[in-house]
């Protein structure tokens, strides 16, 4: 496939996140990452400093990682959570667990951060319900935060300015200032 059909195909058929198709400049095409590197099919090269939201913490084609992906990929790529288990999924669930304080003692799995997300604000939401408290439905975030782009993150999301567009979907949360977490130079 040439670079320009590559390119038309792209501009067809894939609908890019928060880009207005009409308007958008062409996006870059990348061909491989190695570490905290992007290549471009044109030879450019891109610090990447975003890593695909924030997801690619080791950078990318990590020699370790890339060798534990594809020994599982030989034995099993995913298997649906409902109904189904596997062994790596619990061991890892246990390993996490005994870092956790308290009765903290069960993870749940989810494939990107808006989902995970959106788990949260229901598991809220149910566990005032099992409580016989269904009236406790008030969620909190941080003023300008981003969580996720799915109908509940976007809520929690709604300071941050991304989602003014969609605001008729939302539910109400009430923003909190982002908390000072640093010294400050005099103090010290």
């Amino acid at each position: 496939m040439s670079d320009s059909e590559y390119s038309n195909d792209d501009k067809r058929h894939v609908w890019h996140p928060f880009t207005q198709a009409q308007t958008a400049p062409d996006p870059i095409a990348i061909r491989a990452g190695r570490g905290a590197v992007l290549y471009a099919e044109d030879g450019r090269e891109f610090i990447d400093l975003i890593s695909s939201w924030w997801v690619t913490l080791h950078g990318h084609a990590h020699p370790k990682i890339a060798a534990a992906v594809a020994e599982q990929a030989s034995k099993l790529e995913q298997v649906i959570f409902a109904g189904f288990t596997h062994r790596p999924a619990s061991e890892l669930a246990r390993r996490l667990t005994a870092l956790l304080p308290g009765e903290l003692n069960r993870v749940f799995f989810s494939d990107d951060g808006s989902t995970a997300v959106e788990v949260a604000l229901k598991m809220a939401h149910q566990f005032w319900r099992n409580k016989g408290q269904p009236h406790r439905c008030k969620y909190l975030a941080f003023n300008g935060a981003y969580h996720g782009d799915t109908v509940g993150a976007m809520s929690a999301g709604a300071s941050s300015g991304y989602f003014n567009q969609w605001e008729d979907l939302m539910f109400e949360v009430t923003a909190l200032p982002y908390p000072e977490t640093w010294e400050d130079d005099d103090e010290v």
